[in-house]
């Protein structure tokens, strides 16, 4: 990082956004590392990425309620034009054998069930 001072303004020099960029990043520093408990560090700036061994959950799930659905299925939809698919079934959470959705289906699904095959998203319950 550059330790070189702000410049001052010159009366007919207009700066570049190079210029600018040049100048704002000589005054900056980086942050010291801190630890914090978790509930301590709100409103704190993260001085590196948070990291996981593994993927939580394991596997692609809803967070809410409503209608597993392939996206080309519902592409343009809206109020006054929906679209109109088939229930194919239903998927909860701990649902061992889920449905597959196909071309012009959906299946009911419930929140943290697993996304089934064929399914892209979930369109919420509230929306139907």
């Amino acid at each position: 990082m550059s330790s070189a001072a702000p410049r001052t303004a010159e009366p007919d020099h207009l700066w570049s956004v190079d210029e600018h960029l040049d100048d704002i990043l000589a005054t900056v520093r980086p942050l010291d590392p801190i630890e914090l408990n978790l509930l301590d560090a709100q409103g704190c700036v993260l001085v590196e990425d948070i990291t996981v061994p593994v993927s939580l959950p394991p596997f692609d799930n809803s967070s809410m309620d409503g209608y597993a659905v392939r996206v080309a299925d519902i592409a343009g939809a809206s109020e006054e034009y929906p679209a109109s698919l088939e229930v194919v079934g239903d998927v909860a959470a701990g649902a061992a054998d889920p449905v597959h959705v196909g071309p012009g289906q959906a299946a009911r699904i419930m929140t943290g069930a697993p996304l089934p095959p064929g399914a892209e998203t979930v369109v919420p319950v509230e929306w139907t």
